[in-house]
Formats: structure tokens, sequence, C-alpha cells
């Protein structure tokens, strides 16, 4: 298997535009996409969603551990480490850890084929969050594409929580656009002399951030070493349930994009999952990039009341996807993470349901005398001044 991605990761990563691949389903591109939402997951499942803690909003762990205590370590070749945080202003004074910049490790490199350099984004989970999704006004995309994209225009809320800046918090001096753009660029001209992809993962909100930042990486020149005009890395980028991101001119810089900048997007879509539907506006929203559809209902697994926007779910639905429109689960890929957090699978799985318990009781812990005492041992990572040197 691992051998095989490894020759073969050009070719899945779209640089075919993922021709005679997608129907059927080939096995090495579904073992490419399941693993890469697994990563999308990962940026959801470290953020801190405990109030009362001092690390809320924030990274529940430090780079060196992050990828163990969200599961992706144990048995698993494609090996990444976080060389950064990335984290976005959702409001005037409100700052929370976004998602995280990674980069394959030789071990890794192994595996993939490549230098793999890895930018992953959460989806909603504060009421502000949910209010930037809400915000579904359009907003010119210049400031983005510059003239690849003067008359571009792009969600009002995915733009402002991929630009806006937070002053009065130390994490979000610079943008969550600014953080990543460094971020690459270090890495991109670290690795300048071995073979490099940028790959860019997401869910939900996460998927249209990540839609957002794989265009703006290509349109920028992030996917260079500084100073070099000839050699432009592969960028990718592989959203999951994503809504819709820009007006049809923003389609028409995805088009050229991918065209002049060496920039490959697939799109996955539940067919019964509604996000992707929205936002229409009178139809003036448009997707971009080559699309997967799956129907998860199609799966004998999972219950009928089984959330179609579920990232698990979706991983599911790929794993089984047959082009004959039977679900058949090969050995290998057959997992029980559908019900990390739901009750989806069937009761009979002997599966128990929203099994994923990543605070341990949200850090409240039973002293000698009985008593519950909430005990604060959150992670505070430094702010991003702090990562990357005044």
């Amino acid at each position: 298997m691992a051998s095989t991605i490894a020759t073969r990761w050009s070719e899945l990563s779209g640089d075919k535009n993922w021709e005679d691949l997608l129907h059927p389903l080939d096995l090495d591109l579904c073992r490419y996409i399941i693993h890469y939402l697994q990563w999308a997951g990962a940026a959801r499942e470290a953020f801190n969603g405990t109030k009362a803690s001092k690390g809320y909003t924030l990274s529940l762990y430090a780079p060196d551990e992050y990828f163990a205590r969200v599961g992706l370590a144990i048995e698993n070749p494609y090996r990444y480490k976080v060389t950064n945080f990335v984290y976005a202003a959702t409001d005037s004074d409100e700052a929370a850890y976004f998602g995280y910049v990674a980069v394959a490790t030789d071990e890794g490199k192994a595996v993939l084929g490549r230098r793999d350099i890895l930018v992953s984004w959460r989806g909603t989970i504060t009421l502000t969050e949910w209010l930037d999704d809400a915000n579904i006004l359009l907003k010119s995309a210049k400031e983005l594409f510059g003239n690849y994209g003067a008359l571009a225009q792009v969600h009002s809320g995915f733009l402002s929580i991929y630009t806006a800046t937070a002053p009065n918090s130390p994490y979000t001096k610079t943008s969550a656009r600014d953080q990543v753009r460094k971020a690459i660029q270090e890495l991109v001209d670290k690795y300048q002399n071995e073979k490099v992809s940028i790959t860019v993962t997401g869910h939900s909100l996460g998927a249209a951030l990540a839609t957002l930042n794989a265009m703006d990486i290509a349109a920028n020149g992030w996917n260079k070493p500084t100073g070099s005009s000839n050699t432009a890395f592969m960028v990718i980028a592989f959203p999951s349930g994503s809504p819709r991101v820009g007006d049809h001119f923003f389609k028409e810089v995805f088009v050229l994009l991918k065209d002049l900048k060496n920039l490959h997007i697939l799109r996955i879509v539940n067919s019964t999952d509604l996000v992707p539907k929205v936002p229409y506006l009178g139809g003036i929203y448009t997707h971009v990039g080559e699309e997967l559809e799956i129907d998860t209902t199609k799966s004998p697994y999972l219950k009928s009341n089984m959330n179609p926007h579920n990232l698990e779910a979706y991983q599911h639905g790929i794993a089984g996807l047959q082009e004959n429109g039977e679900f058949k689960l090969e050995k290998e890929l057959d997992f029980n993470n559908a019900v990390k957090y739901s009750d989806g699978l069937l009761d009979e799985s002997k599966i128990p349901d929203n099994w994923w318990n990543k605070e341990n009781f949200k850090n409240m812990v039973q002293m000698d005398d009985g008593r519950w005492k909430f005990v604060d041992s959150a992670y505070v990572p430094d702010p991003p001044s702090a990562q990357y040197g005044k």
C-alpha cells in the first residue's frame, strides 16, 4: 500500500485532474482521501471547548504530542510533525485556534513519496463562528488574488475569519492568512531542494477556509522558494462537506490558477448533506474544483438518522463507495470512527456511541475526600510572536 502511494502521489493529488480515478473510485485514492480527512478531524479534536479553562478556544495539546493525543500516531504510516498552530480572529476581541501547519517527517516522506506540507482547518464550534457562517453577503476578494481576482467576490464571514486580526489578543496580532503564509514559506524554503507538495484540508467551515487558503497559496506564489520564479510546488486541497465559497468570478480565478499555478481541488460531497447546497443567494454562489459524490444512505451499517454532514460519516462513505451503487467496506478500511461524536452505527455493531472523550471528564477530578474539583491542566501555547520571533 505505502509503496504504491509513494509512486502515485502526483496522480492521486490531481496532476491529471483525477482522470479515471473517481468512477470507480481508485482504492489508493480512497485511502489517500481518508488519510487527509483524518488530519482535518484532528484540527477539531484538539480544540479546548471548556469555558472555565485558561486554555479555552486554544489547542488542548502541545505540538510534540499533538498527533499522538488525537489518535493519529499508532500504526499510522503517514507521519507528520506540527510546526505551527493557526489562530483566527472571530470577533474584535476573540481569538481561537483554527488548525495547524505540519510537515511530513522523513518516515512520512518515504510513504507519501515527497515532503508534504499540510495545512488543516477545523469547522465551526463557537457562537461567533456560527455568526460568521451566517454572514453570507459577498465581499471583494481582490486582497487575496490581486489582478487574478479583481472581480471575484467571496463569502464575507469566511473571508473575515481568514483575514481579520484582533490586536488585543497575543494570538491574532496577525491574521490566520498571514500566519499560514509565513509558516508555509519557511517550510518551502527549508525543503526547496526536495520533492515538495502543499496539501490543504478541512471539513465544513474548515473546507471553505481550505478552499480560500489553497487558492491564495497558488495565486501569491507561496508554493515557490523565496527568490525563485521557476519552481512552483503542487498545491492540493481536499475539502469535505464544504459550503459554497464565492461567485462565478471566483470560479474563474480557480480555473486560471489550476491551469497556470499547479492548483488542484477535489471536493467530497455527501449526497444528502445540506451544507454543500448553501449559500444559494439566487444562484450567485458556486463551487470550485472537481467533485466526488458519496451517499452514506447506502451503508448497511449506519442508522437512518445519522447526520450526513458528520466528518466520520464522510470517511465511512468514502471507504465503502462502489461504482455500482452498492456499499462494501474493504477490510483494511473497516473502522469504527463513524460514532466518535454520534450514535450513528447500528446497535448490532456493538460499538459504543460518542466514545471520543478527549477532555477526560472536562478536567473534573475526584479528590481523596470524594469531592469533585476542577483541575485546570490545560496546555496554553505561546502566541505566534513567540513562535516566529519578533
